[in-house]
């Protein structure tokens, strides 16, 4: 019977994948296929009509037609774009027309192998990144380190641009996560919103570097935000058991910019954003960005204080043919409440929400991060660069939110007659975190025969500094469901008594070397890590009457390995297959029973899948499928004081994620994950906030007539399936699906945009993991956005 189960889910798991590769590859390719001459003949002419498009793939198309074989490093030319190739020519003269205002230059001795190479250095500057313009983007900061193009990295990454974000009037980045797929959003009223990836923990990084308070930036100052699907050990060490989240911020560009964006919407929500960047003086080399925004929310649905918020970026830049090197500095200053939320009865059923405040209206999560690093690039030649980035980051952490008990039955009663009356309790958690990261590598790249390598070599370091402490105060009974009034003291008045302290500290050092291979078609990745992963001794404080008493964790330094490897192959000039293994973990700092420390918690993450280049590189499409597997998942022994490993959790599914114009004036992004979670060890084991389908559609058009010119439409469409809510008092979260629309208008430097979200009102739940927190989506809301460049 597991053996059916297990090829009935590797059946739904690759059939998502397979229809999807099987349309992609029938598109009829922009190349016209002919016969290959023989190669000896170097003078001969051939027809060539090939369109404007990547460069490596139009060299590769010169080469299938005219039989003469083109040196040229992949890597290097991968973000390379290609005149138009026309005309009965040589393959040298096809060769020099596909080169016209590129920096690369023909080598041909007219009796050999033609090279394309890097021509006479010029002096370079800074451009706005193509996130910032298009649905799609075409290069990672995050996946590799290699520079190379999404195309050609075996795995699966997505990238969420800044004109997605602003076509979908994005206040918050969590927003901006529902275009992926694979992600799950976990929501509690007594932490932080956290992020996975494949149903594991993701890690999280600001520009490629590791950072835990990533999320808390304004989305006006986002360049992309890129999602890497698996674990990401050999990125930044541990911790990154599923896959990672990355945010990029824009950077200093030449190009004047003057943005004001004003925004009105809902519940009082007034918004306002500037983005300006430039040159400083007459040098082109040496830019600015300054990106700043205030949001005031006045209230929430459920009569809670709004949201507020105030962020400011400042960066500088000095970019030429040689140097790339960004300073910056922000601050983030948010305060957000607490969602509206219900709860379920024993027998299963979500009863209404609630029609009163459950808590004070001033209650909810106050963070402010303070940011300083530096990013560069630097080239000693065109065969060896330095890679250097360090960014220092301060959180403060305030949450004073009331916590709910739940639904509370009489001894005897029928699950279905809870109390009217919930106990909630007072607790304040603040969190200060100082957290130093960096990366630094050298990235040579050199030929060994026919095959070419671009190998980094370098070093990475985290040091993650935090203080908790925790009061409480005594709890209270509110009559939740009944008419008696009741309104709750300000949450920092009520939990004023101590109750534990504790340091917590991780210091995190890695040495890495990671080589990328390009054999003709071919791409090997492989890579390999060490990493140091200590932490100091802790002693926490729990103040109790009548007298204090402290826990001693002892000081621990372990080390771990972790290799990865993946290999790509180039079918035809629109299409890439791969495949990948990856390692992620997760080090224990607990006691096992049989002596010692209990072993990391590991992930290993196979995968297969193919990534299509489409409608002249103007939209990309990847499909994957994976299986990853857990071990060293910890069993506690509660007579002992100990843990156990044993086989853990394991995720199979399939994803597809699309993006880009299909036509001109239409744009799109897509994504589809299905999704199998088991526990290994043990087939009785549920897992609760796991839906089996999840996918999003977001579409905008821009009318091409004369006559309708500057006006545009959105629609997007959003759902889940059903979900398992609480493995201990089992119940079902529906599923549903949120439509929301939008209307744009430009003219010269005006734009505005009307968006409606969740437009029919639908009652929707957010996935939960217990009975007593059921998160609410807010119903109809609308928004007003209005944009003037100043040029």
């Amino acid at each position: 019977m597991h053996r059916k189960n297990s090829r009935l889910a590797l059946r739904q798991v690759i059939l998502p994948g397979a229809l999807a590769g099987i349309f992609a590859l029938s598109a009829p390719s922009g190349v016209q296929a002919q016969q290959a001459p023989a190669a000896d003949n170097v003078t001969s002419l051939h027809d060539y009509d090939l369109k404007a498009g990547p460069l490596v793939q139009t060299l590769e198309a010169i080469e299938k037609i005219s039989g003469r074989r083109i040196d040229f490093d992949r890597a290097d030319l991968a973000k390379g774009r290609a005149k138009a190739v026309n005309g009965n020519l040589s393959a040298a003269a096809a060769v020099v027309q596909a080169l016209a205002g590129t920096r690369y230059v023909l080598q041909d001795d007219g009796v050999g192998t033609l090279g394309v190479t890097p021509g006479a250095t010029v002096e370079v500057v800074a451009r706005r990144d193509q996130a910032e313009t298009e649905f799609k983007a075409d290069r990672s900061d995050t996946s590799t380190r290699s520079g190379t193009s999404l195309h050609m990295v075996p795995g699966s990454v997505t990238l969420i641009t800044s004109k997605v974000l602003e076509s979908q009037q994005a206040t918050d980045l969590t927003e901006a996560l529902r275009n992926v797929s694979g992600m799950n959003i976990a929501k509690s009223p007594q932490s932080n919103t956290t992020f996975g990836v494949r149903g594991f923990t993701a890690s999280s990084y600001s520009n490629g570097i590791t950072d835990n308070s990533a999320v808390y930036r304004s989305v006006f100052a986002v360049e992309r935000v890129e999602v890497l699907k698996g674990p990401q050990a050999i990125l930044s060490g541990g911790d990154s058991l599923g896959g990672a989240v990355s945010i990029v911020v824009k950077k200093p560009q030449a190009n004047m910019i003057r943005d004001l964006t004003v925004q009105y919407g809902s519940f009082g929500d007034k918004t306002v954003g500037a983005d300006l960047s430039g040159k400083i003086g007459d040098d082109e080399r040496f830019t600015y960005r300054t990106v700043g925004s205030i949001q005031d929310v006045s209230h929430t649905q459920v009569g809670m204080d709004g949201k507020k918020s105030r962020s400011i970026l400042q960066a500088l830049r000095w970019k030429d043919g040689k140097t790339d090197f960004i300073v910056s500095a922000d601050y983030s200053n948010d305060k957000s409440p607490l969602e509206r939320y219900t709860f379920a009865r024993r027998d299963g059923v979500i009863l209404p929400v609630p029609n009163r405040l459950l808590g004070n209206p001033a209650d909810g999560v106050d963070v402010k991060v303070r940011r300083f690093g530096y990013q560069l690039e630097h080239k000693f030649s065109d065969e060896l660069v330095l890679v250097s980035r360090l960014q220092s980051t301060h959180q403060d952490f305030d949450l004073h939110i009331s916590s709910a008990d739940g639904l509370a039955y009489e001894k005897g009663a029928l699950s279905d007659s809870p109390k009217p009356d919930m106990l909630f309790y007072a607790s304040r958690t603040l969190r200060p975190e100082d957290t130093l990261s960096g990366d630094h590598y050298m990235r040579l790249t050199f030929p060994t025969g026919e095959v070419r390598h671009k190998l980094s070599v370098g070093f990475n370091h985290t040091n993650d500094e935090q203080g908790l402490t925790q009061y409480s105060g005594d709890a209270v009974s509110v009559p939740v469901y009944s008419s008696t009034p009741y309104n709750f003291q300000d949450l920092r008045d009520r939990a004023t008594t101590l109750t534990f302290t504790s340091p917590l500290s991780q210091r995190q050092r890695g040495i890495y070397v990671q080589d990328l291979m390009t054999y003709e078609k071919w791409n090997l990745l492989v890579n390999l890590r060490r990493t140091r992963y200590s932490t100091p001794g802790i002693t926490t404080t729990f103040y109790a009457t009548p007298e204090n008493f402290t826990s001693e964790d002892p000081a621990r330094t372990t080390y771990h390995t972790s290799p990865g490897a993946g290999l790509v192959y180039q079918l035809n000039d629109e299409t890439s297959l791969y495949a990948s293994y990856a390692e992620g973990f997760q080090p224990g700092t607990t006691l096992a029973c049989g002596g010692g420390f209990v072993p990391p918690v590991q992930t290993r993450n196979r995968e297969i899948g193919a990534k299509f280049d489409l409608f002249d590189s103007k939209f990309t499409l990847t499909t994957s499928a994976f299986s990853l597997q857990q071990s060293n998942s910890l069993l506690y022994d509660r007579v002992n004081d100990c843990y156990n490993p044993r086989k853990g959790q394991r995720t199979q599914g399939a994803e597809i994620d699309a993006q880009g114009r299909l036509l001109p004036g239409l744009e799109a992004i897509f994504n589809y994950t299905y999704t199998q979670v088991k526990d290994v060890g043990d087939a009785t084991v549920q897992f609760a906030a796991q839906p089996k389908h999840k996918a999003n559609l977001w579409v905008v058009y821009k009318f091409q007539r004369a006559e309708l010119k500057g006006l545009g439409v959105g629609a997007g469409i959003s759902g889940n399936s059903s979900s398992l809510g609480s493995v201990y008092q089992p119940f079902t979260v529906p599923g549903g699906a949120q439509v929301d629309a939008s209307v744009y208008y430009t003219t010269g430097p005006w734009s505005a945009t009307v968006g409606v979200k969740n437009v029919f009102n639908r009652l929707l739940y957010s996935t939960t993991t217990g009975n007593s927190y059921i998160p609410v989506v807010t119903s109809r809301v609308y928004a007003l956005t209005v944009k003037r460049s100043f040029q």
